[in-house]
């Protein structure tokens, strides 16, 4: 079973498991529409992310979902969850064309999301107490809520420093801790437990140019899904409404498997495929 490498801390209990939600074409389709940002961008990249997997997760950690349970996950979580659901809708071989850095040659790589790793969270997640020049603090793993306590601030400074006073508590004391007071050497003992800590995925694949094997670093997005055109869909759509008059609200609502299966009886009905292959179960269905 397929677990997520962080998890959240459910009564004392570190709890990994989740399940996604039946897909179906309206699942689709909203994440097709959640790639077009909305006209004053509002509704910015973190609540997209929030507003998909609340939509597409059924629970985690045997708990029933919402935003406030999706906010409290790990962003290491949050990246790896949307994967897993572009990996839910298709998991086919994904192409890339990359120039290369060396010789500037064009050349192709190909991929499965499925296949790319997944570093699990590191001893003491989510929580590691750490000693700086202050004395010790608590170093917490960034989650939803911080991405979006920090989405609204321009400066990356600032927003560092926003993120640094959420991620960072001093033992003993309730006050909040102040930036400034932390020497570069505290920031560095920081970022390094945070990052020991936290849950990661691929976000760059290695890919040797063929032509002059130079080793070539190329990007790999968690939010394909975001990349998606409802085209496809809405041309399987209006195949279906033709053939058996449906409305478009209810062939949107079948599960997606059912719908691939009354697309194959229509081609099979036009002679496009055999019908011995969907009757011994030789297609998809």
């Amino acid at each position: 079973m397929i677990e997520l490498p962080g998890g959240l801390i459910v009564n004392g209990e570190r709890r990994r498991d989740f399940k996604f939600r039946e897909l179906t074409g309206e699942c689709e389709l909203m994440l097709c529409e959640q790639s077009i940002p909305a006209q004053d961008d509002v509704f910015c990249h973190a609540q997209r992310v929030t507003h998909v997997l609340c939509q597409n997760l059924a629970s985690i950690g045997g708990q029933s979902v919402n935003r406030e349970t999706v906010n409290a996950l790990s962003v290491g979580d949050r990246q790896f969850l949307m994967r897993q659901l572009a990996v839910y809708i298709d998991d086919g071989v994904v192409w890339l064309t990359a120039v290369c850095g060396q010789c500037a040659e064009k050349f192709d790589v190909s991929f499965r999301h499925s296949e790319l790793p997944v570093k699990p969270a590191g001893e003491h997640y989510p929580n590691k107490v750490i000693e700086i020049s202050l004395g010790k603090v608590t170093v917490s793993v960034p989650t939803g809520n911080d991405q979006l306590a920090v989405v609204n601030i321009a400066n990356q400074q600032q927003a560092m420093w926003r993120l640094i006073t959420r991620l960072v508590r001093r033992k003993g004391r309730r006050q909040q801790l102040q930036p400034e007071q932390l020497t570069t050497e505290d920031i560095e003992q920081i970022e390094i437990a945070a990052e020991s800590m936290s849950p990661e995925i691929a976000t760059e694949l290695s890919a040797n140019c063929p032509n002059c094997q130079a080793e070539n670093r190329l990007p790999v997005t968690p939010y394909s899904c975001f990349d998606r055109s409802a085209d496809d869909l809405l041309n399987e759509v209006h195949t279906i409404a033709l053939y058996y008059h449906w409305s478009e609200q209810d062939i949107l609502a079948l599960p997606s498997t059912r719908r691939q299966h009354y697309l194959q009886l229509i081609d099979c009905s036009r002679g496009m495929i055999d019908r011995q292959k969907l009757v011994h179960g030789g297609l998809h269905g």
